[in-house]
């Protein structure tokens, strides 16, 4: 299966993982903010919106949403519990809901307070280029892509039922981790199966 936007996910993590030299990834520094931070969440949240779009034209093609509000009936339509799906940082030991918040009327709070305010009035809202906005950014990307491959391959294979993508595991994330993983041995290839929440 061809996995389109993964390497643009994975340069992102990475611009991510690189910040946990200079800050601590603990509650205590969620609100740690810098220029860093402002960049990984307008690169993730472009990306979300990009990928948000694939992951709804592939659910339903006769629809053209353009915007977060047009997303949400036509995701939770095919995946009711996309906003509950997990991302950790098993190394901090922290979890995410980084879609927790969203309705039909609602964007979640690191989209509306963080990344549509850092896009359109950076120099009024700096001080939400913060640590917890770049983790939930960058964590929601990641729970986009694993959905939308998901679809791909439910596509692919005529089948409704299909909930795990297969990822080789040097592909694999080095910061991010669903909370519902295993890892298969197949073969000389480590393979991560990601699972999601229907």
């Amino acid at each position: 299966m061809s996995m389109p936007y993964w390497e643009y996910f994975l340069a992102i993590e990475q611009d991510l993982e690189k910040c946990t030299r200079y800050v601590q990834f603990d509650v205590r520094n969620y609100k740690a903010y810098s220029l860093e931070f402002a960049r990984i969440i307008v690169a993730s949240g472009a990306e979300c919106d990009t990928v948000m779009k694939s992951l709804c034209n592939s659910i339903d093609d006769s629809e053209d949403p353009d915007s977060i509000g047009w997303y949400f009936p036509i995701v939770s339509s095919a995946y009711p519990r996309f906003t509950e799906y997990e991302i950790n940082i098993p190394r901090y030991g922290l979890s995410f809901m980084p879609w927790k918040g969203w309705s039909p009327t609602d964007s979640p709070d690191w989209w509306k307070s963080a990344y549509n305010k850092i896009k359109h009035e950076r120099d009024q809202h700096f001080e939400s280029a913060n640590l917890e906005n770049a983790i939930l950014a960058t964590a929601a990307l990641l729970s986009t892509l694993l959905y939308y491959y998901v679809q791909l391959r439910s596509k692919e294979e005529e089948s409704k039922w299909t909930t795990f993508i297969d990822i080789d595991y040097l592909q694999s994330p080095r910061l991010l981790s669903p909370k519902h993983y295993d890892r298969l041995w197949q073969g000389a290839d480590i393979l991560w199966d990601y699972d999601i929440l229907r």
